[in-house]
């Protein structure tokens, strides 16, 4: 009975002193080691909602200058102007190469566009650069059957990028040209979304 009533005293007058400063610091510890967990996780999740924002917008540029290019083709004729009543299929260089689209007021469209997907006049956060193919030759122009193959390149650029002294980060993606973005270490500087797609002669 007595070893009864010492034991219950020793555990109360343990519990009566309280934490150590030993088990508070490591408590604290464990509280620091999840907080910056959920922190980091915070952290990683609001990066990709952005890409995929991006991407999504990206997309949806792309997605809308196909569908410009088709309804642009409803003009290219075989009477002999060919592609003279078009506005952009007319500035696709001779040998497929990536090309920068010039901007019409007429129309209040261009390379650049905001970042919610709006076209505005320079100094967009998204830039379009185009490439046309011919799938068959001038006879088949010539016959009102020309079909091009129409690639649209969306880039926008990329939150972080390590450069070397040699290259500079523009400020706005359409400040670099075409043929520059197509290089390997520029490359490096922008997001890419690609899409590709057909358009036909209107003697179809």
């Amino acid at each position: 009975m007595k070893a009864r009533h010492s034991s219950s005293r020793a555990a109360a007058a343990r519990s009566a002193r309280g934490y150590t400063a030993v088990e508070i610091l490591m408590s604290m510890a464990v509280l620091a080691v999840g907080v910056i967990g959920v922190f980091s996780m915070e952290k990683v999740t609001v990066a990709s909602n952005l890409h995929a924002k991006n991407l999504a917008i990206a997309t949806h540029i792309a997605q809308g200058w196909l569908g410009v290019l088709e309804a642009e083709s409803t003009v290219w004729d075989e009477t002999g102007n060919g592609l003279a009543n078009t506005t952009w299929l007319r500035e696709a260089p001779a040998t497929p190469t990536w090309f920068r689209p010039t901007f019409v007021a007429a129309s209040s469209f261009g390379p650049d566009f905001d970042e919610l997907g709006n076209p505005v006049i320079k100094d967009g956060s998204y830039c379009v650069d185009l490439r046309i193919s011919p799938f068959n030759g001038a006879d088949a122009e010539k016959a009102g059957t020309a079909l091009r193959r129409v690639e649209v390149r969306v880039f926008w650029l990329r939150d972080s990028v390590v450069v070397t002294p040699a290259l500079t980060v523009p400020e706005f993606p359409c400040q670099m040209a075409p043929a520059q973005v197509s290089l390997q270490d520029q490359s490096r500087f922008f997001h890419f979304v690609y899409l590709s797609g057909a358009v036909r002669q209107a003697g179809l």
